[in-house]
C-alpha cells in the first residue's frame, strides 16, 4: 500500500486541517505516516489505525535568545536526520506539511531524498516554515488569497480543509429564519483556550440579564473553575466546559460565535455559516490572527474586535445591535459561508495525486 507522510504538530490549527486531508487520502486507499513532536496535541486528536505516528525532536527558532537558537539549530539538524531515517523506513510517495517547525526539518529531509513535497498555509500571511518550504514544494495550497504575496502556478487558493462532518450541520437559511430577538452565544478560545475571553466574557455577558440569550463557554484546560465562578458571581447561567470532542454540536447550537481568529476556527464557522465576533490574539506570530479577521471584516463576513480597555463597552453595544436586528446576524452568517472556495479537501487531494502521477 502506498504511503503519504503528513507533517503536523503543535496546536489544533495545524492538526485538524492535516487530519481532514489525511482522512481523504485514507478513503482512497492510501496509508498515512504522521510525523509530529513529543509535545504536540496530535496524540490527543489523531487516533486512527490507518495512521502510523512517528515523532521527531524539532524546535522553532523565532523569539528565542541566541543561546536557545543555537540549541534549536542542533535539534533541527537532529530532526532532519530523524526524518530521513523515518522516510527510509516507510518510503512515502510524497510528504505534505501543514506549517509549524516540524514541517521544516522533515520537508528538507524529503528534499534531500527527492521525495515530492506539498504544503498548506492556513493563515492570511505565510508562516516562516511555509516561506521556507515554498522553495522545495511542488505545490502550496493557501487558505487566504495572496498569503505569500505571490501569484504563480505553484500556489493554489483552496481554502482550509475542514472536517466533512460539518457539512451536515444546520445551514444559515434554516438556522436564522425565525427572526427571533434572541441569540445562542458560543464563546471559545481555540484549542488552548483564551485567558482574555475567559476573564472578560462573563462580565460582558452579565449586561444581558434581561435579554434572551443562552451561553456556552469553552475555557480550555486552565481557567475552567475561574470562569464558572465568574458566571456565578454575575448570577448568569452558562454551560461552561473545558473542551469539546464534538465541536460540531456546539456550532450547530450557536447563533453567534465569539472566538479568536485562528484559521481553523474561522474555516469551520465559514463551512457551516455562523455569525461570528472575532477577537484576534494580539501576540500571534506576524499578527496573523488580525490579518485573518481583517479579511473577513472587510468582506462583511464577521465582526472584528480587538483587546482594549473599552472592549466590554463596545461588545455590549454590538450585541444590542444584533439583538435588535436579526437580519444583520443572518447577513454575517451568509457572507462568511461564501468567503472561501468550496470542496477544499477534494481539490487538494485530487491536485496533489495528479501531480504525483506526473512525476
Amino acid at each position: 500500500m502506498k504511503i503519504i507522510a503528513i507533517l503536523a504538530s503543535g496546536t489544533g490549527g495545524h492538526i485538524y486541517p492535516a487530519l481532514s486531508v489525511a482522512n481523504e487520502y485514507i478513503s482512497r486507499g492510501y496509508k498515512i505516516l504522521w510525523i509530529g513532536t513529543p509535545n504536540g496535541l496530535e496524540d490527543k486528536i489523531v487516533n486512527d489505525p490507518d495512521i502510523a505516528m512517528e515523532k521527531i525532536d524539532s524546535q522553532g527558532l523565532r523569539g528565542k535568545s541566541i543561546f536557545k537558537k543555537m540549541i534549536s539549530l542542533l535539534y533541527l539538524f537532529k530532526s532532519v536526520i530523524q526524518s530521513a531515517i523515518i522516510f527510509k523506513k516507510y518510503k512515502p510517495i510524497m510528504v505534505f506539511g501543514f506549517g509549524g517547525y516540524v514541517s521544516v526539518s522533515s520537508s528538507f529531509s524529503a528534499f534531500l531524498l527527492s521525495i515530492p513535497i506539498f504544503a498548506h498555509e492556513q493563515n492570511a500571511i505565510a508562516g516562516t516554515a511555509n516561506k521556507i518550504n515554498y522553495f522545495f514544494a511542488k505545490r502550496i495550497y493557501e487558505t487566504f488569497p495572496l498569503s505569500f504575496n505571490k501569484n504563480n502556478k505553484k500556489i493554489m487558493h483552496t481554502g482550509n480543509p475542514v472536517r466533512t462532518s460539518f457539512n451536515a450541520l444546520t445551514k444559515p437559511d434554516i438556522k436564522y429564519n425565525d427572526n427571533k430577538s434572541s441569540i445562542n452565544i458560543l464563546v471559545m478560545g481555540g484549542s488552548q483556550g483564551s485567558k482574555f475571553l475567559n476573564k472578560t466574557m462573563p462580565f460582558a455577558l452579565s449586561h444581558f440579564h434581561e435579554k434572551n440569550i443562552s451561553i456556552k463557554h469553552i475555557t480550555g484546560s486552565n481557567d475552567h473553575d475561574l470562569v464558572i465562578n465568574k458566571y456565578a458571581e454575575y448570577k448568569l447561567e452558562a454551560d461552561v466546559i473545558t473542551y469539546s470532542n464534538d465541536i460540531g454540536l456546539l456550532y450547530d447550537w450557536a447563533g453567534l460565535v465569539v472566538c479568536r481568529a485562528g484559521s481553523t476556527s474561522i474555516s469551520e464557522i465559514a463551512t457551516i455559516g455562523r455569525a461570528s465576533l472575532l477577537v484576534p490574539f494580539p501576540f500571534a506570530t506576524d499578527d496573523h490572527q488580525l490579518l485573518n479577521a481583517n479579511y473577513l471584516a472587510k468582506n462583511s463576513a464577521a465582526i472584528l474586535m480587538t483587546e482594549s480597555d473599552d472592549f466590554v463597552e463596545n461588545f455590549v453595544s454590538i450585541i444590542n445591535i444584533l439583538l435588535n436586528n436579526p437580519k444583520k446576524i443572518y447577513s454575517l452568517a451568509k457572507n462568511i459561508q461564501g468567503i472561501f472556495p468550496e470542496k477544499t479537501i477534494d481539490v487538494i487531494v485530487n491536485d496533489s495525486l495528479r501531480l504525483i502521477k506526473q512525476i
